[in-house]
């Protein structure tokens, strides 16, 4: 206490917000107005501090999805994280257990299939194909990313992506549904004709493509983030739950209609940045959490399916036996897996078999 009293009485002599150490990891400042703050480090804590236990900072570094983060929290440098990349970091970091580059990989057959739809008009139009496993881990595998095309013309690109027609839900921007957005073309171009307002998902309904419906959750960009950097969390300790798959990534947009991979979504979530404040708007705000709204149409048509909460598939017991029996074959282990394969069989034709009760009755 008597170190703490004369620390006080020093921080007096010298200009406001100058720190003065009372012991390692514990300052005072005095504010404009002569108000006296305790500031408290980590490294005040013997157990925390990187000199005595550097192993710590180490662990407890992992937990955090980006350096601002960690600076933010633990360091209090209160003016770091603007313009900071919010995906990047987490993405480059752990690439090999987040993206798939196998150029073989494939979704099963029996997973759900689920999609999302940001639809624009000089912007690109992005509709992202998404499967969720037996364990709820979500593979967005598949993407179509055109500019600058209307409606019956991106309708017709979309008839041929595969899987399209699997989609269990895809959900879409609300704002497509209002008819007050566009007009039909009168057919017969009569003027006696009325011509009917329609909305953007009603010009897709007419091109045979009746898929889409609203999206109605948190459309917060910041909740979005904080919701897959949470699938992203200590990647180091634990595999992620969402994962992209992509064998042709580029550092620039590729437009067009990818099947089997997202180009596309990794470059705008590499790109994705907070917004950034001036010297002066820091003066008086507090740093942004807000992320800067450019080149957000594949990760907008991510955030629908990632905010929708997509249920896990449910996997009949026979696809776990042929999944053990594949992991089997690519171990090496044929004895086993034949064994597992004849298990298999005498087991199916047991259940299919009649059942005899009492004096070889029947049933």
């Amino acid at each position: 206490m008597r170190k703490v009293e004369e620390v006080l009485k020093k921080s007096k002599a010298v200009p406001p917000q100058s720190k003065k150490e009372i012991v390692r990891g514990m300052h005072v400042h005095r504010t404009k107005g002569g108000i006296p703050v305790l500031s408290v480090h980590y490294s005040a804590d013997p157990e925390r501090d990187p000199q005595v236990h550097p192993e710590w900072k180490q662990t407890e570094r992992r937990a955090y999805s980006s350096q601002a983060a960690w600076d933010r929290e633990q360091e209090m440098v209160d003016e770091a994280g603007g313009g900071e990349l919010v995906f990047a970091d987490t993405l480059l970091t752990y690439w090999n257990k987040i993206v798939i580059t196998d150029p073989s990989w494939r979704p099963s057959p029996h997973w759900r299939v689920e999609g999302g739809f940001d639809h624009g008009k000089t912007n690109p139009t992005a509709l992202l194909r998404a499967y969720i496993d037996g364990d709820g881990v979500i593979y967005f595998c598949g993407e179509y990313y055109v500019a600058g095309k209307e409606v019956w013309e991106h309708a017709r690109d979309l008839r041929s992506m595969p899987d399209i027609n699997h989609l269990s839900a895809c959900y879409a921007d609300p704002t497509i549904f209002d008819c007050t957005m566009q007009q039909s073309i009168n057919p017969v171009n009569t003027p006696t004709l009325r011509q009917s307002a329609k909305s953007i998902n009603n010009l897709y309904e007419e091109q045979g493509i009746q898929l889409f419906c609203p999206f109605a959750l948190d459309r917060s960009d910041v909740g979005f983030a904080a919701r897959l950097m949470l699938h992203w969390s200590n990647p180091g300790q634990r595999e992620p739950t969402v994962r992209i798959v992509c064998r042709n990534r580029s550092d620039q947009p590729q437009y067009g209609l990818h099947a089997w991979d997202c180009p596309n979504l990794l470059w705008e979530l590499l790109r994705c940045r907070r917004e950034k404040l001036s010297a002066h708007q820091l003066m008086s705000r507090n740093v942004s959490e807000r992320i800067v709204d450019k080149d957000n149409h594949a990760r907008d048509a991510m955030k629908y399916v990632l905010m929708s909460l997509p249920e896990p598939s449910v996997v009949e017991a026979r696809d776990h036996k042929s999944e053990d029996i594949k992991r089997l074959i690519e171990m090496g282990d044929l004895t086993s897996a034949m064994i597992r394969y004849q298990q298999f069989q005498a087991e199916s034709q047991a259940a299919s078999g009649p059942i005899f009760l009492g004096r070889q009755r029947r049933q």
